[in-house]
């Protein structure tokens, strides 16, 4: 399904904006059973076009951000884990349960923190910075953050729509990286960027106050190729996984084994749905014991 020109909340003005496309995609099968938690893949998209380049100025290392896709519709913001042998539980986000936060679309693309347009100044073309945060950027970021608000759960709920959600700035223009050496610096163009950006809000919750998001922007030819060769088999090893593990993901809680002896990998082949660890079987916890 796609909505041309949705509607969305500004984060700085408050004021209502649109931006150019929301597509959605269902990633379940009616057919098959509904499960607790269905996975849908949303993109919203801000497209622009300009005769004179955008420069990303590139990262030499990774960035990661638990924010990255946006997720939104679900009740729980993570889960918790019981194991069976220690009483202690872990807690994870949906991409660490996953162990999607591995997956090689988190690393198919270069990434950068600051980037510019050049414009016309008089004769000149010199960068400005505010027009790519302005135009492209605070839009796709203010959409998204709307948008996980938009779908929040209402705490009674049972069935939850468990919302993979990108922001796409889709660009009809040079792009050219810089990356920067010993030499002093080399330049190319390049189809495709991912750019991190930190933003604050006011919440009540603290944990809630600071994010570090992430929108990948896309040259118009290389939209299709980025789609269907990057974001479509993402999309869908995610979606996977939710089904499988969605009695876990809707009530926020299940179990794995081993995890006092290791909880950082291969804890999704692990996953179970919540039981009594092993230790407190045979015992009453609400009796004293003398």
């Amino acid at each position: 399904m796609i909505k041309e020109e949705w509607s969305f909340l500004d984060l700085k003005t408050k004021e209502i904006r649109a931006i150019d496309i929301l597509a959605e995609l269902l990633l379940w099968d009616f057919e098959k059973g509904q499960p607790r938690v269905r996975p849908q893949l949303n993109l919203l998209i801000e497209c622009k076009q300009s005769e004179l380049p955008y420069v990303f100025f590139l990262s030499n290392q990774q960035t990661k951000t638990q924010d990255y896709p946006v997720i939104g519709g679900l009740f729980n913001k993570g889960v918790t884990l019981s194991t069976d042998d220690t009483g202690s539980t872990f807690s994870y986000s949906l991409k660490q349960l996953l162990d999607i936060d591995k997956h090689e679309f988190f690393s198919a693309a270069p990434t950068c923190v600051t980037f510019s347009k050049c414009v016309r100044k008089g004769k000149n073309i010199v960068l400005s910075g505010t027009d790519g945060y302005q135009n492209i950027v605070l839009p796709i970021i203010s959409s998204l953050h709307d948008y996980k608000e938009t779908e929040k759960p209402k705490e009674t709920a049972l069935y939850f729509d468990a919302h993979i959600t990108f922001g796409i700035g889709v660009l009809d223009a040079p792009m050219i990286g810089i990356t920067v050496n010993e030499n002093g610096h080399d330049q190319e163009l390049i189809p495709w960027v991912r750019v991190f950006r930190h933003e604050s809000f006011e919440n009540e919750d603290s944990s809630e106050r600071k994010k570090l998001y992430a929108i990948d922007l896309i040259h118009k030819d290389f939209l299709d190729t980025f789609i269907n060769q990057h974001l479509l088999p993402f999309a869908e090893d995610f979606s996977e996984k939710i089904k499988k593990h969605h009695i876990v993901i809707a009530t926020g809680k299940g179990f794995a084994k081993g995890l006092d002896e290791n909880s950082w990998e291969n804890v999704e082949p692990r996953l179970e749905k919540g039981k009594i660890p092993k230790f407190l079987i045979g015992k009453n916890p609400f009796k004293n014991n003398k």
